[in-house]
């Protein structure tokens, strides 16, 4: 092969590797592990900014990982300044991240251009070095450190430290200095130490010593207490390797092989890889390769069986973690493509049957899909950017990602008082979320069902709230329950349906008014609880007129004389309103039709107005004096089922929409002139229908959804 055409097939492969994981940048969701490195990039950057080195040195943030990785996001947040905002500071650490994945793709192509090209298209690559994560600076640098080994002479009469032996060395400490998940390396490297390159003991010694002040150098961590904070760290991942996120994931120990054999990126994210995903093929490929590899490159070999093997006995498998093996399976892939040719070749029958298979296009016809293959790259990328900034800013809580009990999430419930967690009743009973402590640790969890709690057993939670006093109050099946907060049976207190007064139905509504009290609408009339006694309200012995109880809401009242709060009901025929100092109800049913399905959800906005999102008419609005209605023929609401509905800011409405014959939603943003639609095609929300939306303490807003958990919005601040 001439120098020109190695040159162009070069440069080939790294325009291919750097478009696929640019267009990841811009495409990809929030990921789990990004505003964990995001925050310590900020506190980085903070401190940076004052000189403040010992903040630096004793940070106390993501201690598990080193630092070196974080310090250099914090340099993008400190270069781009207090203007930068959220969106443009993870663009341009995702940025950083995939030049950093394109070096590697560089690096290897350098040594094997068919490797090369198999890195540059690897999903699972792609994915974990265009994101804030860890991975792209020890993936680029296990990589350099094993292949300048490799490159090393074998020793002679000469000494054999030269630009390639502390090269490698250099490589090695920045490794351990990005993340200590990528020392199995070490196997390779020893071998070509020991039995290739049989460096002498001193050249080991000088060669671990060069690496170690690297990795010392570069971890500022380990620079007021080395041993005792390096122990801290490996004793971080044994701790989290048998902790609550990872036995919930429950992965098998094969699971790697599972990540390795399969291209999960392109499943995960079908409109990011849409091309047809490779990693599977490259992997069996390398199986095929090993035979190759281990009678011409053994240390690749090596590389391969020894990284798997750490990675089967390890219980933490998450995907990213594969990383440390890619490289070596695109170079043994690498090997079974050439041999595969030199066999066809050599086998002059076969290899011109090959050759007359393979079209020959004339120069013209390249020319003119190089021209058609741009214009699809630049018209696709300037319609889909403004769709891809509208994806940043959002995460997700799944069952296979957190201790969520279920997908379906019933019902939200925001701070109170000086409780700063979410509560979420699902399908399986109710979970307490709160932040970590510190960012080095997981999310904090208390999941309640019917083994543990006093919730009844069987039933999903529906409904909740959180009085004045901070007592939790559940809707679960036929029940209401309230947890005070202890431990044991004695902090939990349930009340059956003749309890309040009332017959066997589902409990669909909480609410508290302004004097605390606890108001339980049900399929079966509607009770009111002031701490000591229930008090029913019943179509036959009140001014209800419908027992079917969907929704309430809570309109504080000026307390004057008389005066007190106006509790308004959504049934399946309209809507009521009982003002509860003169005890007058106020029937709202002219304009709701029963065959709708009912009033599903109320809010009071902060102008007094009354919303009530029905199923199947519509939103409709009470602003006093007559009602106005939002339907899919008169408006741009996306559907006529209204599921859930939150005030953002004022004036300003989410409105959680369902597909009326199909499954899943659209979540709408509603001024009072304008919608404007949330779906998986402009922004990152599922997709699944809302059913309940509430703002946790950090001002992010969180959607509750049928089917696929809880979807989780951070507006930029």
């Amino acid at each position: 092969m001439s120098r020109r055409r190695r040159w162009g097939i070069l440069v080939t492969i790294v325009l291919l590797a750097l478009l696929l994981r640019g267009w990841a940048v811009m495409r990809l969701p929030l990921d789990f592990d990004e505003p964990t490195y995001l925050e310590a990039a900020t506190d980085y950057a903070t401190a940076l900014r004052a000189g403040d080195w010992n903040r630096i040195v004793d940070y106390e943030g993501n201690r598990e990982h080193p630092a070196l990785v974080k310090l250099l996001y914090g340099l993008v947040v400190l270069a781009l300044g207090q203007e930068g905002g959220t969106l443009v500071v993870l663009l341009v650490a995702r940025a950083l991240s995939a030049v950093l994945g394109t070096l590697a793709v560089l690096v290897l192509a350098l040594f094997d251009p068919l490797a090369g090209g198999l890195l540059a298209v690897h999903t699972l690559a792609i994915k974990y070095t265009s994101q804030v994560y860890l991975e792209a600076l020890p993936h680029l640098a296990s990589l350099g450190a094993v292949l300048a080994l490799s490159r090393l002479p074998a020793r002679s009469a000469k000494p054999t430290r030269g630009p390639w032996f502390w090269l490698s060395a250099l490589a090695l400490g920045v490794t351990a200095a990005g993340k200590l998940n990528y020392l199995p390396v070490l196997f390779p490297i020893a071998y070509l130490a020991l039995w290739e390159k049989r460096l002498r003991w001193h050249e080991l010694l000088l060669y671990g010593a060069a690496a170690l002040a690297v990795f010392w150098l570069l971890n500022p961590t380990l620079w007021h207490d080395p041993l005792g904070r390096l122990a801290d760290s490996l004793f971080f991942h044994v701790r989290y390797s048998q902790g609550a996120e990872v036995q919930v994931a429950a992965y098998p120990w094969y699971q790697p092989l599972y990540w390795l054999s399969r291209s999960g990126p392109s499943i995960w994210h079908p409109t990011v890889f849409f091309y047809f995903a490779l990693d599977g093929l490259i992997f069996f490929l390398a199986l095929a390769g090993l035979y190759w590899e281990w009678r011409e490159r053994r240390w690749v070999a090596i590389w391969i069986a020894t990284s798997i093997a750490v990675l089967l006995l390890w219980p933490t498998k998450w995907p990213q973690y594969t990383l440390v093996v890619t490289p070596a399976l695109c170079l043994a892939a690498a090997s079974t493509l050439r041999h595969t040719y030199r066999w066809l070749k050599a086998h002059d029958e076969y290899w011109h049957m090959v050759r007359l298979m393979i079209p020959t296009p004339p120069a013209a016809f390249w020319i003119a899909l190089a021209v058609l293959g741009l214009a699809v790259v630049v018209v696709y990328t300037s319609t889909t950017l403004e769709l891809t900034l509208g994806r940043l800013g959002w995460s997700s809580l799944r069952t296979e990602t957190s201790l969520l009990p279920s997908d379906t999430v019933y019902a939200l419930a925001g701070p109170g008082g000086e409780a700063e967690d979410m509560v979420l009743g699902t399908g399986r009973g109710a979970a307490l979320w709160s932040a970590p402590e510190t960012t080095d640790l997981p999310d904090r969890w208390i999941v309640f069902t019917g083994d543990n709690s006093g919730l009844p057993e069987g039933h999903p939670v529906r409904a909740l709230a959180r009085d004045h006093e901070g007592h939790l109050w559940f809707g679960a099946g036929p029940a209401v329950v309230r947890y005070d907060g202890g431990e044991g049976a004695s902090a939990w207190q349930t009340y059956w349906p003749e309890d309040m007064g009332l017959r066997n139905g589902l409990v669909q509504a909480l609410a508290v008014d302004s004097d605390g009290r606890l108001w339980a609408g049900t399929s079966n009339g509607a009770a009111v609880f002031d701490g000591q006694t229930w008090t029913p309200y019943l179509a036959d012995v009140s001014g209800l007129v419908d027992n079917n109880v969907l929704s309430l809401a809570v309109q504080a009242r000026p307390h004057q004389q008389n005066d007190s709060d106006w509790i308004w009901f959504g049934t399946r025929t309209g809507v009521e309103r009982l003002n509860t100092a003169s005890g007058q109800w106020t029937l709202y049913d002219e304009p709701f039709d029963p065959n709708w399905g009912g009033v599903a959800c109320l809010l009071v906005d902060s102008a007094g107005r009354l919303w009530a999102g029905t199923i199947g008419g519509g939103l409709g609005l009470w602003d006093g004096a007559a009602w106005q209605f939002y339907r899919t023929g008169n408006s741009d609401i996306p559907f006529n089922t209204v599921q859930a509905l939150a005030e953002v800011a004022p004036g300003v409405l989410w409105v959680g929409t369902a597909r009326p014959t199909e499954v899943g939603g659209v979540l709408a943003e509603f001024d009072g002139e304008t919608w404007k639609e949330y779906t998986p095609q402009n922004s990152g929300f599922s997709g699944a229908e809302p059913l309940a939306i509430a703002q946790d303490a950090e001002g992010r807003w969180w959607i509750g959804t049928r089917t696929a958990g809880v979807d989780i919005y951070q507006p930029d601040r």
